[in-house]
């Protein structure tokens, strides 16, 4: 049974198409469960370049998602409530304030910022070398996955590796290994969700955590993963599915995690 646990429509600074149209197509790609995650970039309020990008409008977002829920009343697809909450420490007091105020299904949990900006705008790299930059950023993973307020998925393991450009942008190095068991055993000791996400564009990769990363996952006894496109237009829902799902049972996993109104259901792959 498919799923895809992350997504984002207009309501999103960098979504492309309404969320109608997304969920249509998810209903098209015969989903048995579609998440809409749209960013919740709090972490842009301590931005420079990014404190000027919109902001998600939640109350608007929950009753779009209402309607919809009203128009796909059979549950093909369960249309997933959810937001993308992103991580800096700035943030932590307003997410524990304010994301118990809506009835989420689901929270993904990512890092985008670093020093006030975006890694997707290079900076953070400037000037650098890979060791410094990649420690820093597992640091930054790892206090994340640590903060009080509730959130079920852990988003995009290895961000930065999209915009780093190093001769070889793997996290996969013996120096890393110890924050990355930190990371995971973190994630499992608090019972969390990894996803595997294929909205990557790098000629060496396809989708993340690479697949040693989700292999040292599970050997440390991991077991929830759930499938996210992170699509941002119609045609990317899904995208890459097959692979990944071929991918996780080669590994050992069996069932996706999925969330609804917060809650753990098991989805066999």
């Amino acid at each position: 049974m498919r799923v895809d646990s992350h997504s984002h429509s207009a309501f999103s600074h960098d979504g492309r198409q309404p969320i109608e149209e997304l969920v249509a197509e998810a209903k098209r790609k015969g989903l048995a469960y579609y998440a809409v995650t749209e960013h919740l970039d709090r972490d842009y309020k301590y931005c420079r370049k990014e404190r000027f990008l919109k902001q998600l409008n939640l109350r608007r977002y929950a009753r779009a998602i209402e309607k919809l829920r009203e128009k796909y009343a059979d549950g093909t697809p369960y249309v997933a409530f959810g937001v993308e909450a992103g991580y800096c420490a700035e943030t932590v007091k307003w997410y524990e304030e304010n994301l118990p105020k809506y009835d989420f299904d689901v929270i993904v949990n990512s890092i985008h910022t670093i020093h006030g900006g975006d890694a997707y705008f290079g900076k953070f790299f400037k000037g650098r070398d890979k060791d410094d930059v990649y420690l820093e950023y597992l640091g930054l993973l790892i206090d994340s996955v640590k903060v009080p307020y509730r959130y079920d998925v852990v988003g995009h393991v290895g961000y930065i590796t999209r915009y780093a450009g190093y001769p070889d942008v793997s996290l996969w190095e013996p120096q890393y290994l110890d924050k990355i068991d930190e990371l995971f055993g973190e994630i499992i000791a608090r019972d969390k969700t990894v996803e595997i996400n294929t909205h990557i564009r790098h000629p060496l990769m396809s989708y993340l955590p690479e697949r040693p990363l989700l292999e040292r996952y599970y050997a440390l006894g991991g077991r929830n993963v759930t499938f996210s496109s992170d699509a941002h237009v119609a045609e990317d829902i899904c995208k890459r599915y097959d692979e990944v799902a071929a991918l996780a049972k080669e590994i050992g996993f069996t069932e996706w995690t999925v969330y609804k109104k917060g809650e753990a259901h098991k989805i066999p792959i």
